[in-house]
């Protein structure tokens, strides 16, 4: 389920472009995988100073546009691109989904994007007209469960038109949890998957295998002092463990592990370790899905990317 060509504003399934960029507020990152064999062709990790992109739902996103874009092509001058139609990864708080459930939808397509436009508006009243809304249905036993992605139109077409003056055309947008739960695939029946970032995490509940819950929380503090660090994972902590007991007393199951993925500056093992002393449930890092040839911090930046192409 990805944003595609903005101006079908529907969501299909087409083939997967082999390239991938993810832009946040503190990183810029982009992979190519090989067509033949879908390894890892080419990538690059770059950390972005504070204030050239703050990612946003309803405001731009790109504050120093020709910075951010001089950092780009010096990046890309040793990362050749042999396909320049790319899958984008939105940040964190530049999108918002929603697990909605219902007792039956409607027959049409047409009927049934009203339906959840209105649900997601009840979610937010101040859906702004320019909203794209992705869904997908999930299977349930008694009832229709829908995953819905919501970003603006506004937003999209600023980092579209951004990749368009590099002649490089955008054919979807994705969102980082999607690539995540690709990536953890059906390890597990069910689990949780926690993705931090500098400015916001998410967590996702998989129940069944299939996403039975989003959440996403941004954070007040904005340094990453020691002081801050710590609240921000004292925080982190205490919403897993209220999200894991909801879920469990919801759906009537028991989540066996939590999965981790972070795109912090510095030691992303400190906040691993960090969250397996403080919590009983088993805690795994999404880098172990990856291969071997990365170093763990560029398995955390990639994962996104990865999980959208692979």
């Amino acid at each position: 389920m990805t944003f595609l060509d903005k101006a079908k504003g529907f969501f299909l399934d087409q083939p997967k472009p082999h390239a991938a960029f993810q832009m946040a507020s503190n990183y810029l990152t982009g992979v190519e995988l090989s067509s033949r064999d879908k390894k890892i062709k080419s990538f690059f990790t770059l950390l972005l100073d504070k204030g050239i992109i703050e990612p946003s739902f309803y405001q731009n996103n790109i504050k120093k546009k020709d910075l951010l874009s001089n950092l780009f092509v010096r990046e890309m001058k040793k990362f050749p691109l042999t396909d320049r139609r790319v899958v984008f990864v939105l940040p964190e708080l530049s999108q918002k989904a929603f697990v909605l459930t219902f007792e039956k939808l409607p027959a049409t397509l047409k009927e049934r994007e009203q339906i959840v436009r209105f649900r997601v508006k009840k979610q937010l009243p101040l859906l702004p007209e320019d909203a794209r809304i992705a869904f997908s249905l999930i299977p349930t036993e008694n009832r229709v469960r829908v995953l819905a992605s919501v970003a603006r139109a506004s937003v999209i077409k600023e980092y579209e038109d951004f990749f368009s003056q590099l002649k490089i055309k955008v054919r979807s947008v994705g969102m980082p949890f999607e690539g995540l739960v690709n990536l953890i695939g059906k390890k597990e029946k069910n689990v949780m998957l926690v993705n931090i970032e500098e400015d916001a995490f998410s967590l996702v509940g998989i129940t069944a295998s299939e996403i039975s819950l989003y959440r996403q929380k941004s954070f007040v503090l904005e340094s990453f002092d020691e002081k801050s660090l710590q609240q921000k994972n004292d925080d982190i902590t205490l919403e897993i463990e209220n999200t894991i007991n909801f879920i469990e007393d919801k759906e009537k199951t028991k989540m066996s592990s939590l999965w981790v993925r972070t795109g912090l500056p510095g030691d992303g093992d400190g906040m691993l370790s960090d969250l397996t002393a403080r919590l009983s449930i088993p805690v795994e890092g999404i880098d172990s899905c990856l291969p071997g040839n990365l170093t763990p911090n560029e398995k955390r930046l990639l994962s996104p990317l990865l999980g959208h192409i692979q």
